[in-house]
């Protein structure tokens, strides 16, 4: 886990080079190293985060056959696996790393040699001879990477930051601002980011840069898994399936030499996480730790909730009071640092993973994707619903399942249900659409979510989250072979008897407590900024978008922003959702202030 840049075909000094490498340090604080060519057109730079084979011999750019070089972002996981296939070949290895065994099989196996990997990258390899770069990126995208294609200059890096100064002309894409405020969490597929010319490398894609062309492929096709058949006979039997799948997940997710640990809040998906590392690891509690968000008096602390299951786990935590009260800069820093559009503030995350850190935890295995691959997003439940049609008693359970998980009390009635299905049935007639057509809308909406949606921008999110302190998020629920499994599940075993989540809840039976495993309200990890913009942060607030910046920017509508937080202020109770639109709609003109402020040019 590092950060990685380089530049082909400009004419830069080492100096210059070095300064945009080192833009990255938060993300590898244990070293750095710079590989340029003979002719200095090519440059290749690394940012080190020691995590396996912490020796001198792990360190990157890592070159091998006096060929071919490679800089890499990320962890493979099934490493140990693939050293044995390849000394079977007779590869012989001088360092312990999971780098050093990437390299090698592709060197041996060619781009084919992707499907084999089970982890999180972004890696380059620079082929000396043929004067050709191989870029590739994880299946899901969990590691980050931005590129610039100019003529036939190109760089890449793990950040933005890195790249602005590679700009002939730095300018914000104020089309896709626009796209990105009203559609915040369905954007990442696209390649344009908030900067002109920035684009981000396509998930499960590699691609090949030579002579001034860059040719780009998908060797991962998520499309594919709509297509498997439904194949678990019971709930029982895929509950010992997924058991099995996430236990080698997490095992491998284990591997470090490093100290590891967890966030953990009061939901099933960390809970079953911490609790399966802690019962089928049997680890020693120097060597795990869970850390726990706190949002003392806010409507979102989940501490009470997290303790009970770190107590049933026999898990020691640590606890991280979240803490708001900082200076204009302060905040505009964490802009600076996040450096792209988000719903929420980031200095939770900031923090948490700081806390991280500070206790001398690198690596953490966090609870991502259970809710994208096994249901449990209340708004993903309206594609459901439409599956249910024209049964007026699924549609029922499934209205009051949204219903539950909003923390609303109403009791849905057979006659609302019967309206919606009234409802339904015109809307498919008007659209000339089958009455009674497939029932698949369930399965493409959580496929959206995965591969196109929220889970997408929170994989961009965590990484810059933690990152940002140096320390290595990993997520066993986006194992390639669990991700497979969610999709050959029937939608009943994902939403079922009221509750989201069905198939983890059972999972979760006896391991945590059963106030957790039939909760049904879903808060999600966020930001209260409702409450900080009610309290903390009002004048912060005020001041901001009061200012002549603000007023005259381009990037965003003040009067209306205005008008918004007005209406916020006008009302007693602090909003939690307009809080989070306010934020949301500020942060274009924020972007630009801090990046006015903080980048340093050169």
């Amino acid at each position: 886990m590092c950060g990685i840049f380089g530049t082909i075909n400009y004419r830069i000094s080492e100096e210059r080079f070095r300064s945009s490498l080192d833009l990255l340090q938060h993300r590898g604080p244990d070293g750095s190293s710079i590989w340029s060519s003979e002719d200095q057109s090519v440059r290749i730079g690394h940012r080190r985060l020691a995590i396996i084979d912490t020796s001198d011999q792990g360190s990157q750019p890592m070159m091998a056959h006096d060929r071919y070089v490679i800089s890499y972002n990320g962890e493979i996981y099934n490493y140990i696996e693939l050293r044995q296939e390849l000394e079977k070949e007779g590869i012989r290895f001088v360092t312990q790393s999971d780098t050093e065994v990437l390299l090698h099989l592709i060197i041996q196996r060619g781009v084919e040699g992707l499907q084999q990997l089970n982890g999180m990258w972004a890696f380059v390899i620079y082929d000396k001879v043929e004067k050709t770069l191989l870029i590739s990126r994880d299946r899901l995208g969990e590691k980050p990477l931005y590129y610039l294609h100019q003529q036939d200059q190109f760089a890449f890096a793990s950040e933005m930051k890195s790249l602005y100064n590679k700009l002939d002309v730095f300018q914000y894409d104020k089309d896709f601002i626009n796209y990105y405020i009203t559609n915040p969490f369905d954007n990442e597929w696209m390649s344009e980011t908030i900067i002109k010319g920035i684009h981000k490398f396509p998930a499960g894609h590699y691609a090949f840069f030579r002579n001034g062309k860059i040719d780009m492929k998908p060797y991962y096709t998520p499309s594919d898994l709509l297509e498997q058949p439904k194949d678990y006979r019971n709930i029982s039997e895929a509950v010992e399936e997924f058991k099995s799948l996430f236990a080698s997940s997490c095992a491998m997710r284990m591997r470090s030499d490093v100290t590891v640990g967890s966030s953990l809040s009061g939901g099933i998906d960390s809970g079953l996480l911490v609790n399966t590392i802690a019962q089928s690891m049997q680890v020693n509690q120097k060597d795990y730790h869970a850390v726990i968000s706190c949002f003392p008096g806010s409507v979102l602390d989940e501490t009470d909730s997290a303790i009970m299951v770190a107590e049933k786990a026999g898990v020691p935590y640590k606890k991280v009071n979240v803490n708001p009260n900082l200076s204009p800069d302060q905040i505009l820093m964490a802009v600076y640092d996040f450096e792209d559009i988000a719903v929420t503030s980031p200095l939770p995350f900031f923090q948490t993973y700081q806390a991280f850190r500070d206790n001398n935890i690198l690596v953490t295995l966090d609870g991502h994707g259970g809710d994208e691959l096994f249901g449990g997003y209340s708004f993903d439940l309206a594609a459901k619903m439409r599956d249910d049609f024209p049964n007026v008693f699924k549609m029922r359970e499934t209205m009051q399942t949204m219903n539950d998980m909003g923390g609303y009390q109403k009791r849905i009635s057979l006659g609302l249900a019967w309206l919606y299905t009234r409802q339904e049935y015109q809307r498919r007639k008007t659209a000339h659409e089958p009455i009674f057509g497939s029932r698949d809308a369930y399965e493409k909406k959580l496929h959206h979510s995965t591969f196109a949606g929220i889970l997408p921008t929170l994989l961009r999110n965590y990484d810059k989250y933690s990152m940002r302190s140096g320390v290595e998020v990993r997520m066993p629920y986006l194992d390639y072979r669990i991700v497979e499994f969610a999709f050959r599940l029937p939608a009943h075993f994902k939403v079922n008897n009221g509750f989201s989540k069905y198939i983890l809840r059972q999972a979760s039976k006896g391991s945590l407590p059963d106030s957790i495993v039939n909760h049904k309200v879903k808060y999600g990890w966020n930001s209260p900024m409702g409450e900080w913009f009610s309290t903390v942060w009002r004048e912060w607030l005020l001041d901001e978008t009061s200012s002549v910046d603000f007023m005259q920017s381009d990037l965003v509508p003040a009067s209306a922003i205005r008008k918004l937080i007005e209406s916020f202020y006008a009302k007693e109770d602090a909003d939690q959702n307009v809080g989070q639109l306010i934020w949301l709609s500020i942060q274009p003109h924020l972007i630009q202030k801090a990046n006015t402020l903080f980048h340093k040019r050169s």
